[in-house]
This record gives C-alpha cells, sequence and structure tokens, in this order.
C-alpha cells in the first residue's frame, strides 16, 4: 500500500510492550496446513528461554491476540476485507468505507494487467 501512497488509517496503540512481547515471541507459528496461533508450551518454552515469569493474565492475552492474528491473516487474503478496526455496520465510518472499496477494485485492476 505504501508504494502506491496509501497510507492505511492504525489504530493507536496504548500498550506497545505487549506488542512487543508478541512479536519477540512470535505472532504465530508454522502449523502442517500453514500458520497457526501460538501454543500454550509455546509461551512456556519463551518464558523459560528468556527468564520472564509473565503473569496469567498477559499470557492468556498474547496466546488470545496470536488467535486473532492468525485468523484475521486468513481473513486478509480476500480483497474486500475490511480492516479489523472498521467497523462498517454502522454506516457512519462511510470514506474509509469508499476509499477500502476503491483500494479493492485497484488491486484486482493492477492483478489482471
Amino acid at each position: 500500500m505504501t508504494a502506491d501512497g496509501i497510507v492505511p488509517d492504525m489504530p493507536p496503540i496504548r500498550a506497545p510492550w505487549i506488542i512487543d512481547t508478541l512479536m519477540d515471541i512470535g505472532a504465530s507459528e508454522a502449523g502442517a496446513m500453514g500458520p497457526v496461533p501460538l501454543s500454550w508450551t509455546t509461551i512456556a518454552h519463551w518464558q523459560s528461554c528468556m527468564g520472564v515469569d509473565l503473569a496469567p493474565w498477559l499470557c492468556r492475552l498474547l496466546r488470545r491476540l496470536s488467535v486473532e492474528f492468525v485468523s484475521e491473516s486468513q481473513n486478509a487474503r480476500e480483497l474486500d476485507c475490511p480492516a479489523p478496526w472498521t467497523d462498517i455496520t454502522d454506516g457512519t465510518n462511510r470514506p474509509t468505507v469508499s476509499r477500502k472499496v476503491s483500494q479493492a477494485f485497484r488491486a484486482l485492476i493492477n492483478s489482471k494487467e
């Protein structure tokens, strides 16, 4: 997208250290049919290797973020997939929806050339 000069609207990150921890562990791991969410074993092994003892709520959050990451990664393969933070059901976000539709059509046209 940045090659086209399009800068996506991104939500604010209120706790960047949580995202940093997830990226340090890895947002997903390899499965037989593609990426899968982090296993509890992987999270525990990372803690052991790093000498860190994460709080239980943080372990659950990291696992949940990994599940959401893998899910959205699969959904994002569709050209018309809206950003996960975009609420298109209420109709108040029309400019964002319009821009995303235009981007999807542009990507479709460019892929056929």
